[in-house]
């Protein structure tokens, strides 16, 4: 591992900034928080403290507890340093608790790459207070959303990637017109040490599917949905809920929707997700494609629109997405709500909004 390693400003080597954490661990007058990124740190360079443990994110199927392999988290972290092609002594915010895998992996980048690492208490506007530049930093759409309501500079951030959840169209709209930071969506999970892929969401290097980084094979199952593996990380193809579709050359995909979320109406298997955008870019309002028992068809698609207001316009919506959808995929009725209900990473909460149908 390269030295010297840099924690907001102060220059370590590497048994320098062990000791360091360790005297910051056991300080009463240090936060909780901090605390916990130190431990991290004394724990990450320390192969004889004890395994690194982490809880999944269920993403290849129910949550578990793994061990993580610092070999593999330095190779995780080796792809996105030169992806990015960061360079030593640039500020890396951490604004992401380190219990998750996404905290402890720029932890990793900015230890193993030379970056200096800025502590952000986590909270849902990690720019606040922030006065310098950044070079490269990771949110969650929370705090993309948080961080444009209330103005704080994004634009100190030069890099910026975002994961753990989904982004609002909205939001990504604001986001794509913006000339700083650049603004990447990413792919990934904890199974493979956080991204393995990444999106370019503003600029004229705008992306229009997910981009493999080094070294990366992806291939499809028989539902159709990804398998990835990650050399020196996965042992083997790692197979996902995800429906996507690979480019002809291999080396990147475009994300269709979740296995999990497709409807089977009439024997037409519907994939919810590329439904939705479809509608959505037809009648100008978010909305959700969800399935309603029905006798004849197995299912029936029924739409919930995101709409304020005492008067949808429901005749005008179907004129404008009949001419765009076939007949199997027309809503038998439409439903509308002031907001649709989403959880904490923006997803789309589709088990909550069934409840709008009752």
């Amino acid at each position: 591992m390269f030295e010297p390693m840099l924690v907001e400003g102060e220059v370590f080597t590497k048994r320098e900034l062990l000791a360091f954490s360790r005297e910051k661990i056991k300080d009463p007058g240090v936060p909780l928080w901090k605390k916990e990124i130190f431990s991290f740190i004394a724990l990450f360079l320390d192969p004889d403290g004890g395994p690194v443990i982490q809880k999944s994110s269920g993403s290849t199927g129910d949550p578990k507890s793994f061990t993580l392999s610092r070999e593999a988290m330095i190779q995780s972290a080796e792809r996105t340093l030169r992806f990015f092609n960061l360079r030593r002594g640039e500020c890396a915010l951490l604004s992401l608790p380190v219990d998750y895998i996404a905290g402890k992996m720029m932890v990793v980048r900015a230890l193993l790459g030379g970056l200096d690492l800025i502590l952000a208490e986590p909270s849902s506007r990690p720019l606040q207070n922030l006065s310098g530049a950044v070079g490269f930093a990771a949110m969650v759409p929370l705090q993309i959303e948080e961080s444009l309501n209330h103005g704080d500079p994004l634009e100190r951030v030069s890099k910026l990637i975002i994961g753990g959840g989904e982004l609002h169209p909205a939001t990504r709209e604001k986001l794509s017109s913006m000339a700083e930071p650049e603004v990447y969506e990413t792919f990934g999970m904890t199974e493979t040490y956080t991204h393995f892929a990444l999106k370019r969401i503003n600029g004229p290097e705008r992306e229009p599917r997910f981009k493999l980084l080094e070294g990366v094979r992806v291939g499809l199952d028989h539902r159709g949905c990804l398998e990835v593996e990650v050399p020196g990380i996965t042992s083997g193809p790692l197979v996902t809920n995800d429906l996507v579709e690979i480019n002809t050359k291999g080396d990147g995909f475009s994300w269709l929707g979740r296995f999990d979320n497709l409807i089977n109406s009439g024997g037409i298997k519907i994939i919810p997700e590329l439904l939705e955008e479809q509608v959505g870019e037809c009648i100008g309002h978010e909305c959700l494609v969800l399935p309603e028992p029905d006798r004849k068809l197995g299912n029936r698609l029924v739409l919930v629109v995101e709409f304020e207001g005492n008067d949808p316009p429901v005749d005008d919506w179907l004129d404008l997405i009949r001419d765009k959808l076939s007949t199997y995929e027309l809503p038998r009725r439409i439903v509308t709500t002031p907001a649709l209900p989403r959880n904490r990473s923006m997803k789309p909460d589709r088990t909550s909004a069934r409840k709008l149908l009752l």
